[in-house]
């Protein structure tokens, strides 16, 4: 028994080192091929993916109007969605996933341990975090050149990208810390093996 948990142990461990490395190729392709093409295109300016602190509903408007006159930025934003953004929440989501169960969520929370219905919560995070990725990509292409969206369609995706785009980046942290948390719970345990 305590051979195959092992066993299940090392091939998560081997999946989670292939997911990273995937993350990692396809985070630098997005940037270099993408993210740097794109501010190139368009005179400096950046991407609204690319924006880490979040944007406004005025600036998804002006970004429509900006690529609408200008193809070049306009078909690299598109190509980048229809490439390996189709790809990189799924995976970065899996090793997030992976992650997740390597280290095994447990341990204390105020003094209580953390309830089974908590655990599955957590477990869904990078989930969560997948599909809201992937909102964000399908409303990308939904606003921006070569699509033509009703003046209603652009009211309502220019609403809801700034606040798709926070959850998107407050999944990723929150994950992340949790993720943090419990390794150190899990290897600060008195047995080194799972969280105390």
């Amino acid at each position: 028994m305590a051979d195959r948990a092992s066993g299940n142990a090392r091939s998560l461990q081997g999946l989670a080192a292939i997911l990273a490395a995937l993350s990692l190729a396809l985070f630098a392709w997005i940037q270099a091929g993408f993210v740097r093409a794109f501010s190139n295109a368009a005179a400096g300016q950046q991407m609204l993916d690319a924006r880490i602190g979040g944007y406004e509903r005025d600036d998804v408007i002006a970004m429509i109007r900006y690529l609408k006159d200008h193809p070049d930025p306009a078909t690299i934003l598109h190509s980048m969605y229809l490439g390996p953004e189709l790809i990189f929440p799924l995976v970065l989501g899996g090793l997030l996933f992976c992650l997740m169960r390597l280290v095994g969520p447990g341990g204390f929370f105020f003094g209580r341990p953390i309830p089974p219905g908590a655990t599955a919560v957590i477990f869904c995070l990078p989930i969560f975090y997948t599909l809201v990725d992937y909102a964000e990509n399908i409303a990308g292409l939904m606003l921006y050149p070569p699509a033509m969206p009703s003046d209603a369609t652009i009211s309502l995706l220019a609403g809801l990208l700034p606040i798709i785009v926070r959850l998107k980046f407050l999944t990723l942290v929150v994950t992340v810390i949790l993720l943090a948390r419990f390794a150190i719970f899990r290897y600060l345990s008195p047995d080194g093996t799972r969280p105390s």
